[in-house]
């Protein structure tokens, strides 16, 4: 081959999103499902295929769950991704590399456009990527990382924080964990802030079968009493732990929402408690009212960190 190709890739519970770039930046993007794959291999191998290149002298993976020691399995998909057994199937035995995905979506934090997030809440104010930013996603599961600006580099965080206890701030809510303790003991962020998630809370609030989160959302937007209650209890829970995520990291420069689900709902989460629940920290509600939240809009916000982390612009 007379170029050099490098392959990033986002690789979520439902969606694998690749990108194939050379030393002029991105060639080809591509997605792919998930759930069609049962390995790892078959999965990036077809993605190759797909994007008319099965020579690459890189591959940078960012997966929705942990990386440890070079290998990670996916929170919510049964896929396991190990670099050196990936690196040694691959016709050319590229370098492999794994990040977490929200770790990588933080890199890319500071270099979204205007038009690339939306604002949610009174404040407009613009994020400021001198200071500290937080980063929730809501998806398939709930994702959690922080940027922190330095002198010398940047720092992101790999956390598993979409997994830490869901907090409870009114009766209902205590209502709300109590049952689901019941059904899965411990109830962590992830349990109801996610896709499968609203689907749980809706069941817990309604004692009726659930349909599916798509039809959750569509209901609240056509005005459906019941369901308009489950959603914005959705929202008023992801601004709990968005507030707490900014007073955890002092993320004084803003706090991002990403994931495939919120940007469903825009208008309707400006509507909600999201913004309120976040606000509602006590002592610190006026730190907090000055703390930009904004809806991420693009989707391949982790393909751009990919992209920033190692092959800067300036």
């Amino acid at each position: 081959m007379s170029r050099s190709f490098r392959l990033f890739a986002d690789i979520g519970g439902t969606n694998a999103r690749f990108r194939l770039v050379d030393k002029s930046g991105p060639v080809s993007t591509k997605v792919l499902q998930v759930p069609e794959y049962t390995e790892s291999l078959a999965l990036l191998e077809s993605a190759m295929k797909k994007l008319g290149c099965t020579e690459v002298t890189e591959i940078r993976i960012a997966v929705a769950g942990r990386v440890k020691d070079g290998r990670a399995a996916l929170t919510n998909s049964a896929l396991v991704f190990d670099a050196e057994a990936l690196s040694k199937h691959l016709a050319t035995e590229p370098v492999v590399i794994l990040q977490n995905d929200l770790q990588a979506a933080a890199f890319g934090l500071p270099f979204l456009k205007d038009e690339d997030s939306f604002p949610l809440g009174k404040n407009r104010n613009k994020p400021d990527p001198t200071q500290p930013l937080a980063l929730i996603s809501v998806g398939t599961g709930l994702g959690i990382s922080g940027y922190f600006p330095g002198e010398a580099e940047n720092f992101v965080l790999a956390t598993e924080g979409g997994h830490a206890t869901l907090p409870a701030t009114t009766d209902a809510e205590l209502r709300i964990i109590q049952a689901l303790a019941k059904r899965f003991g411990h109830v962590s962020g992830d349990r109801v802030l996610s896709g499968s998630g609203l689907v749980v809370l809706y069941e817990v609030m309604t004692r009726a079968t659930a349909p599916n989160p798509a039809d959750i959302v569509d209901g609240a937007l056509k005005g459906d009493s019941i369901k308009i209650e489950v959603l914005n209890q959705f929202c008023g829970f992801i601004g709990s732990v968005a507030g707490n995520l900014a007073l955890t990291y002092g993320a004084w420069g803003g706090v991002f929402l990403g994931g495939g689900i919120p940007p469903r709902f825009a208008d309707f989460l400006v509507q909600s408690p999201f913004r309120e629940r976040f606000e509602a920290k006590g002592r610190f509600r006026s730190d907090l009212q000055n703390v930009p939240t904004r809806l991420i809009l693009r989707g391949d916000i982790a393909l751009l960190g990919l992209a920033e982390a190692w092959h800067p612009t300036a």
